[in-house]
């Protein structure tokens, strides 16, 4: 099943959302795109929504090439197509950047490049115990409080939902080793080919981000080359900024860069055609 929002407009974004997560996570920020007349669409990941077996055999260039191939269905539909995403959803979206330097535009909201937040545990350490021996197997990564969310009535929520076992974004509450290798996999392809990502993109971390801190953010975006390039940090949200306290300003900013971009491509297109 594949969401979306559409109203016949000339242009669409791809939300992609993150690692264990579902399209739910996006649905404020797929709301405001869809208010500022884009056609939006935000699907589900491979592996996700479906069972943690699922998910643990998924290959981050699964990944990719999922969000690759509906990229270009939608390249082949709109004047112009612009790809966001939360988490992993970022990290596929810097990535579309690199492989796609004419695309519209990238927005990447708190892509995972190390998992080094303030709540990840001391132990962190011994975490290749966990990922590179055969422990892989059967280790996972329960996800605690506060679940990456810093507003409180949402995280609320959320175990409310998790107690009830009513999960109906069914979201995973735990991590397979094998998907964090995938992770680290995926982190480790964009730093090294950083220099790559010409398209225009705008960043956006929490510098509060529970799970992965702002300095690997920081590092894209002082290393990658494009031209034009936006780095928003926020201060009053943990990592799911998509549904956190900031999450007006996550879709505000995004949709103004955006637009910043549709606006420029008019006036080249209008000074081609005199």
């Amino acid at each position: 099943m594949d969401l979306s929002i559409k109203s016949n407009n000339e242009r669409a974004v791809l939300l992609l959302h993150g690692l264990t997560g579902t399209p739910l996570e996006l649905r404020w920020v797929a709301r405001d795109f869809a208010k500022a007349n884009y056609d939006v669409y935000f699907p589900i990941l491979p592996g996700h929504c479906s069972s943690l077996e699922d998910l643990k055999k998924t290959k981050w260039e699964e990944l990719y090439e999922f969000a690759k191939n509906f990229y270009l269905d939608l390249k082949a539909k709109y004047n112009q197509v612009f790809v966001a995403g939360l988490c992993v959803g970022g990290m596929l979206s810097l990535m579309l950047g690199m492989e796609f330097p004419d695309i519209d535009g990238v927005g990447s909201w708190a892509p995972a490049m190390d998992i080094d937040g303030w709540a990840i545990p001391w132990y962190r350490f011994l975490l290749p115990l966990g990922l590179y021996t055969p422990l892989k197997h059967i280790y996972y990564w329960k996800e605690k409080e506060p679940f990456g969310i810093k507003n409180e009535a949402m995280r609320r929520k959320i175990m409310q939902m998790m107690k009830a076992e009513k999960n109906e974004a069914m979201a995973y509450d735990k991590i397979p080793a094998p998907t964090i290798v995938e992770l680290k996999r995926m982190a480790k392809y964009i730093k090294k080919h950083v220099n790559l990502l010409k398209a225009p993109f705008i960043l956006i971390h929490s510098k509060e981000d529970d799970l992965s801190s702002i300095k690997g953010a920081k590092y894209i975006y002082e290393k990658a080359p494009s031209q034009v390039k936006k780095f928003v940090e926020l201060s009053n949200s943990y990592h799911i900024v998509t549904m956190d306290n900031e999450k007006d300003i996550v879709s505000g900013e995004t949709i103004n860069f955006f637009n910043f971009l549709t606006e420029i491509k008019r006036q080249k297109l209008e000074v081609y055609q005199v």
